[in-house]
Formats: C-alpha cells, structure tokens, sequence
C-alpha cells in the first residue's frame, strides 16, 4: 500500500514493467535513518536505486525538507541519476507537475532509461 496518488501510478509502472521494489523501506546510514519511497536492487546490474518522488514542492516546509533529505542523499554517496552513479547507489527523482498531476508518460521513460 502507497500513500499517495502519484506512488500508485509509479508503482503500478515499475509492476507493469516487471521491477520488484520495497516501499518505504528505511535506509539507516551512520545512525541516521530515511524511507526513500522506493528500493530497488536490480540483480542483473548489482546496483540499487532508491526513488523518491516529490508531490508538494510548492510547499515551502515541504521543500525545505526535501533539500535537506537531497543533501543527505549526496552526503551518504547516493547521487541523482543526472549526475552520475553514486559510490553507494543511484537516486531517481520524480515531482508532480504544479497542477499536482503526474506525467505517466515520464514514469515510463524514467523507468526505461534507467532500468533497460
């Protein structure tokens, strides 16, 4: 079970795609502890992803939050997918559109770029 509308169309994508994930699963790193939204380990590769998608950026605590949880994630050697592989693993980043809907389009593409 996901928590919002945007988590169920991604999970229903990467389903649909064959990719098993873990949600919300906590990823503890030198005591500190955060729930990426999704967890994927890809076996054929060995590598591991972690996506978080982005739903209230318009919000400012909500930004602000997720700065510093970006911040974390390059600190802790997961970098988003646009800047390289991460010495621990990649992130994959999503966001609504202002309107609040989701691009389903761009899950799709998002998904075969980084797992095809």
């Amino acid at each position: 079970m996901v928590r919002s509308k945007s988590e169920v169309i991604i999970a229903g994508h990467l389903k649909s795609s064959g990719i098993e994930y873990a949600y919300e699963q906590p990823l503890t790193i030198d005591g500190s502890t955060k729930y990426p939204d999704f967890t994927i380990e890809d076996a054929e590769s060995g590598r591991t992803f972690y996506w978080e998608h982005c739903g209230m950026l318009h919000v400012p605590t909500y930004r602000r939050r997720w700065e510093e949880k970006l911040d974390w994630y390059r600190l802790h050697g997961i970098l988003p997918r646009e800047e390289g592989e991460g010495s621990r693993a990649t992130l994959i980043t999503t966001r609504d559109e202002s309107n609040g809907s989701i691009d389903s389009a761009r899950i799709t593409k998002v998904i075969s770029e980084a797992f095809d």
